[in-house]
């Protein structure tokens, strides 16, 4: 995957001489929360990219909650995000959001959707949607059966909402046969490296990537 062209917006968000808050929602894979060991998340990579960048007075909040869909950040919305007035949200759902099978992809859509409109209302800020990590087959039953459908859901949520999309599943898609086994702690939750290739992609779609920074010379197997 190539540096993306940056729209407009986001270009304003990081050429500000201001300080700028960025904030994360999503469940374990963005909180970081499980086979990491202590090592830091994608959005931790993130916020280091842009502290290299100079953006050392930006704030950077991963709201994140383990185990959470789409649906339990809805009625949230306010004290997991508003609240900070935040020039940049990063979304990442889909992974726990599979529990509904088929018939769950359209109220899944629909909700995103009115997160993305509820977060534009309230603060103007830079929406960024993220399609989940891929997954092995030991991942569980519902995710293995039925992440393609919300994949694809949240890819046509961002088209709908002209939000900016970072497509991790395809990027994964595209690796070595044999990658994933080194980028996953089990099924479905990446590890160190699987973080580190997740926020490789989400820099190059930010377009704030840079292979001899220090972090983005960290080691991916």
């Amino acid at each position: 995957m190539t540096q993306a062209a940056v729209t407009p917006a986001l270009r304003e968000v990081l050429d500000s001489p201001d300080p700028r808050v960025w904030t994360f929602l999503g469940d374990s894979v963005t909180a970081a929360s499980w086979h990491t060991w202590g090592s830091r998340g994608f959005s931790e990579l993130v916020e280091e990219r842009l502290r290299e960048q100079g953006r050392s007075r930006d704030a950077v909040i991963n709201t994140a909650v383990s185990g959470w869909q789409i649906s339990d950040l809805e009625p949230e919305l306010e004290a997991l995000c508003l609240r900070f007035a935040p020039d940049a949200v990063v979304i990442g759902f889909g992974l726990n959001d599979t529990r509904g099978g088929a018939d769950g992809v359209q109220t899944f859509g629909r909700v995103y959707r009115e997160v993305i409109r509820r977060i534009r209302e309230a603060s103007g800020a830079v929406v960024v949607v993220m399609t989940p990590n891929g997954t092995l087959p030991t991942a569980p039953a519902h995710v293995v059966e039925h992440l393609p459908a919300y994949v694809e859901e949240v890819r046509a949520v961002a088209a709908d909402t002209s939000a900016l999309l970072v497509d991790h599943y395809a990027e994964w898609q595209q690796a070595e046969e044999g990658s994933w086994f080194h980028w996953l702690g089990h099924g479905c939750h990446p590890n160190i490296y699987g973080h580190r290739v997740m926020a490789r992609t989400l820099m190059r779609a930010l377009g704030i990537w840079d292979p001899e920074s220090r972090s983005g010379r960290l080691l991916i197997p």
